[in-house]
């Protein structure tokens, strides 16, 4: 055993879902349930983001031990995914901890960054048409503002409004983001036009969440929240993609049962649905009712810190 390894966040997409791979902006929180790994001289067996991460590792900083164990316990229930970016928090504990291995500082910003870069090209090995939001939050943590214009990427730290409280909730369907991001840009090259409209929709909606998120106007989030929702489904309906399916739509109805909101935490079909509110009670309320529609709660911490390393 040679132990030491590193840890990365999981994350949740709070506004911003398909239109960031249009160049929207996106709002996104890293969350307190953590990937883990840790070097070891036997060879195992590697999912292929992290074993592309760790290559690009090796061409950039040089030896590295043999292989890693690797922990998504925290970011699965009862061995399925949540959708909380396991994925994209794995290639960033990897490349943290190849890092953290060459004596490179992750509290520094421009080794994060050489982290965050590496990730990303490591990651894009298993989701190729993906934005890149999750493995930025997974690398900086803390809440984020994202954008991706081609190849260009900007990232900027946010504050949660006060006042405003956010709730996660498992489906307990899983989802597979793949399947309904090809059907959506299906969508694209049958209907370009109706493709066009659909986004200006949810990047216009997208950008008023952006800016009453750094503005501090809980009520406005959680009104444009409720409002991406309905262009997410749109979008669904118009693709034949099932985005806000029927876990999703009655998270949604118990939200505005005690005066919030709720919307799909990614690209949607299930998995995890995340809720706003302006209040304690409420969010508690809401809660409650999840958990007699069958509905599953998630209890995690907002804005974790991002990706660290640890000594054997």
């Amino acid at each position: 055993m040679i132990g030491g390894g590193a840890t990365a966040p999981g994350k949740a997409l709070l506004c911003g879902e398909y239109a960031v791979l249009e160049g929207a902006p996106a709002v996104v929180a890293a969350v307190d349930r953590r990937v883990k790994v840790s070097w070891t001289d036997k060879v195992t067996a590697l999912p292929p983001e992290v074993d592309a991460t760790l290559r690009l590792a090796r061409e950039r900083l040089g030896p590295l031990p043999p292989s890693m164990t690797l922990d998504v316990g925290e970011l699965q229930a009862e061995g399925i995914k949540l959708g909380l970016g396991s994925s994209a928090g794995a290639a960033v504990a990897a490349a943290g901890a190849a890092f953290g291995h060459h004596g490179q500082d992750l509290t520094d910003d421009d080794v994060l960054d050489q982290v965050f870069d590496c990730a990303l090209r490591g990651h894009a090995s298993v989701a190729p048409k993906g934005s890149g939001v999750d493995v930025a939050s997974s690398t900086f943590g803390g809440f984020l503002r994202f954008a991706r214009d081609e190849n260009r990427i900007s990232h900027a730290r946010l504050e949660r409004p006060t006042g405003l409280v956010v709730r996660l909730v498992w489906t307990g369907q899983p989802a597979r983001t793949s399947d309904l991001v090809d059907r959506v840009h299906r969508f694209r090259q049958d209907d370009s036009d109706g493709y066009r409209a659909a986004m200006d929709r949810l990047g216009a909606i997208a950008e008023r969440f952006v800016r009453a998120f750094e503005a501090g106007l809980a009520q406005e989030v959680v009104k444009e929240a409720a409002a991406y929702s309905s262009a997410m489904e749109a979008l669904g309906n118009a693709a034949g993609a099932p985005i806000v399916e029927e876990r999703l739509q009655r998270t949604g109805e118990l939200a505005r049962r005690f005066s919030g909101s709720a919307k799909p935490c990614g690209a949607g079909g299930g998995d995890v649905a995340v809720a706003f509110f302006v209040d304690q009670a409420s969010a508690e309320g809401f809660e409650t009712a999840c958990r007699s529609a069958g509905l599953h709660p998630i209890e995690v911490s907002w804005g974790a810190p991002g990706v660290s390393s640890y000594a054997s």
